[in-house]
C-alpha cells in the first residue's frame, strides 16, 4: 500500500470538495488503486475556512511554507486561484522537490511554459486535469487515450456559464442581460462574470488543451477571443430559421500549413452537429482525430465535486508514479491570425428597404473573393429600416471584415453588419 501525504492549499469551492471528497472516500481509494491519500495540511489565509475543518489529524494553517518545507509532503495541491501568489507557490513548491496538481488554467496558459520546464528539470509532475472542464478526463484522454494518435482539431463547448446563458436566450426567448440575471441568480455566473462572458475563461482552457494536442507552445496573447456580451437575440432567432443553434467555442485546429488555428468566439452550430445539443451548464468537447475518427466528451464542466474527482485522479496518478501530465512541446507550430483563417458566415445588415442596396452589398462582397450562399431580407411594415440576412460560403476573414468596413461606409448603413461564424458538421 503506498501512503501518500498530501496539502491542500487554498479552501474554497474546489478545495472544500478536494478535502470532503478523500475525507469520505479515503478507504475505497485504498481498495481501488492500493494507495492511502492523507491529507497532513490544510492552508488558507481565511481563518474561518479553517474552522470548519473538524479532523484533529490534519493540521490547520495559514502558513503554506510549512507545507513545502515539510520532507513528508508528496504533493502539494494548490487551488487559491489568480497568476501571482499561485506562480510563487508552485515554483517553490518545485524547487522544494513537491509535486504539484493544480486547477489552475489561468496560470498555466499565462504563465505555465516556465513552471512546466521547471517541474522537468526537477524531476516533478504537474497534474492539471482539472483545469479543463472540471471532471471530465479531456486531458487524459488526449494524454493516454490518444497518445498513438494525431489530433486535428478540438472545438469545445467549455464554459457552462455562457452555454447557460445562449441556452436560455434560445429556450426562453430572452435577452443576454435577462439571462445573464438568471444565471447569476441561480449561482452559474460570478457576480462579476466578465471573464466568463468575455471568453477569457474558454480562451485559458483552449490553450491548454491546444497545447497538449499539438505538442507546441502557445502564447496566450495570440488567442483570439471574442465574448458573449453583444449576442442579440434577434441574431439567435434567425438561426434557429437557418437551422443553427449559438454558441461560444473554443476551437483549435491544425492546418495543412502546419499553422495552428486557437480562438474564441461565438458560433453558429449547425443543429446536426452534436455540439448543438449541449444545454444550459454543461461542457462538450469535440476530437477530430486521424486515426479514432470524430469523439466527443460531455459532462458538467465547474462545480466543486465534479471538479474535486479530476484533482484527486491526478493526485492517484501522481502516487502510483505515472507522469503523464509531464507537458512536453516537440514542435513549433505558429499560431494563425484570425484574419487568415477561413469560414463560413453569417451576417446582418439593417438597411433601408429601396433598390440599389442589394446590388451594392453584392458588389463589395465580389470585390473581396466572397460568394454568397443563401439571402433573406425580412419586409416590415412601416419600417424604414429592414434586415437583410446572408449566409456566405467559406471565404477568408480579412475579406469579411473589409467588406463591412466598406459598406459601413456606404450612406444608407445605419450600422455596422453583424458577422457570427458558422459550423455545419
Amino acid at each position: 500500500m503506498k501512503n501518500v501525504k498530501i496539502a491542500i492549499i487554498g479552501l474554497g469551492t474546489i478545495g472544500n470538495g478536494v478535502l470532503n471528497l478523500l475525507t469520505k472516500e479515503r478507504e475505497l481509494i485504498k481498495q481501488r488503486q492500493k494507495v492511502d491519500i492523507e491529507i497532513k495540511y490544510a492552508i488558507d489565509k481565511d481563518e474561518n475556512k479553517l474552522n470548519h475543518i473538524t479532523s484533529k489529524d490534519i493540521v490547520k494553517t495559514k502558513d503554506y511554507k510549512l507545507a513545502i518545507n515539510d520532507k513528508e509532503i508528496d504533493i502539494i495541491v494548490e487551488l487559491i486561484g489568480g497568476t501571482n501568489f499561485a506562480y510563487t507557490l508552485i515554483k517553490e513548491s518545485l524547487e522544494n522537490g513537491k509535486n504539484v496538481v493544480t486547477a489552475n488554467k489561468a496560470l498555466l496558459a499565462e504563465k505555465g511554459l516556465d513552471l512546466f520546464k521547471l517541474g522537468e528539470e526537477k524531476g516533478k509532475t504537474i497534474g492539471f486535469e482539472a483545469s479543463v472542464c472540471g471532471g471530465i478526463p479531456i486531458i487524459r484522454t488526449i494524454f493516454d487515450a490518444l497518445a498513438g494518435d494525431k489530433i486535428k482539431g478540438i472545438f469545445g463547448i467549455v464554459n457552462g456559464t455562457t452555454n447557460f446563458i445562449l441556452t436560455k436566450m434560445y429556450e426562453e426567448n430572452i435577452s443576454f442581460h435577462t439571462a445573464l440575471k438568471e444565471a447569476q441568480k441561480l449561482g452559474f455566473a460570478e457576480a462579476d462574470p466578465t471573464l466568463d462572458i468575455n471568453g477569457t475563461d474558454a480562451a485559458h482552457k483552449i490553450a491548454i488543451l491546444g497545447q497538449i494536442a499539438f505538442n507546441s507552445p502557445i502564447d496566450f496573447g495570440c488567442v483570439y477571443i471574442e465574448g458573449i456580451q453583444h449576442i442579440e437575440l434577434e441574431d439567435i432567432k434567425n438561426a434557429d430559421e437557418l437551422g443553427y443553434i449559438l454558441k461560444l467555442l473554443a476551437i483549435a485546429k491544425l492546418d495543412p500549413d502546419n499553422s495552428i488555428e486557437v480562438r474564441v468566439h461565438p458560433c453558429l452550430v449547425s443543429k446536426e452537429n452534436l455540439l448543438a445539443s449541449v444545454r444550459n451548464e454543461y461542457n462538450a468537447v469535440f476530437l477530430e482525430s486521424e486515426y479514432f475518427g470524430n469523439s466527443l466528451y460531455y459532462g458538467k464542466g465547474a462545480g466543486a465535486f465534479p471538479t474535486a474527482t479530476a484533482v484527486v485522479g491526478d493526485i492517484i496518478e501522481i502516487a502510483k508514479g505515472k507522469s503523464h501530465t509531464k507537458l512536453k512541446h516537440i514542435s513549433n507550430h505558429p499560431v494563425k491570425d484570425i484574419g487568415e483563417i477561413e469560414s463560413r458566415y453569417y451576417i446582418r445588415f439593417l438597411v433601408p428597404d429601396k433598390p440599389g442596396v442589394l446590388s451594392k452589398i453584392s458588389g463589395v462582397f465580389a470585390e473581396n473573393n466572397i460568394s454568397i450562399a443563401s439571402l433573406i431580407q425580412k419586409e416590415r411594415s412601416k419600417e424604414k429600416y429592414v434586415p437583410l440576412i446572408l449566409t456566405t460560403h467559406p471565404a477568408r476573414e480579412k475579406n469579411i471584415k473589409n467588406a463591412l468596413d466598406n459598406i459601413e461606409r456606404f450612406d444608407f448603413s445605419k450600422k455596422r453588419g453583424v458577422m457570427i461564424r458558422l459550423i455545419d458538421d
